[in-house]
């Protein structure tokens, strides 16, 4: 979705300077992502899984699309995220791409976070009358 920043631009040779180096270095850079809700869905064999739908920056997804490298990071960097926020335990290496969907099952409505507006306000300066301020 284009409702979604993109994250910082990360050339090639920083992501891979990321990936060796220590994983407190991997959480400097962060990108954002909608995390939803867990949802009941039938895999191609007609048995039952858990499915968690992530949305990411349109331009980003076309990134990942065309880099594997870039697809491995993201991929463990939201299962990472899905983990921690769902409390479940999701194997980090044997995972399958859909080839032709983008989703499974139905799509499932997200909210977006907005950047948060500032809550301070500069007001005019309005000049002061017989009784306070006018």
């Amino acid at each position: 979705s284009e409702e979604v920043p993109p994250p910082p631009p990360l050339p090639l040779p920083g992501l891979q300077e990321l990936l060796q180096g220590p994983p407190s270095s991997m959480e400097a850079f962060r990108i954002p992502m909608s995390l939803g809700e867990p949802h009941a869905e039938l895999d191609r064999a007609g048995q039952g899984c858990t499915a968690y739908d992530v949305v990411v920056n349109s331009g980003f997804f076309r990134t990942l699309q065309a880099d594997p490298l870039y697809l491995e990071f993201f991929l463990t960097v939201a299962m990472e995220g899905l983990s921690e926020k769902y409390g479940v335990e999701l194997e980090l290496t044997d995972w399958r791409m859909l080839k032709n969907r983008k989703f499974m099952g139905s799509l499932s409505a997200q909210n977006i976070r907005a950047r948060p507006q500032p809550h301070i306000q500069e007001l005019e300066r309005r000049r002061r009358g017989p009784c306070g301020w006018a």
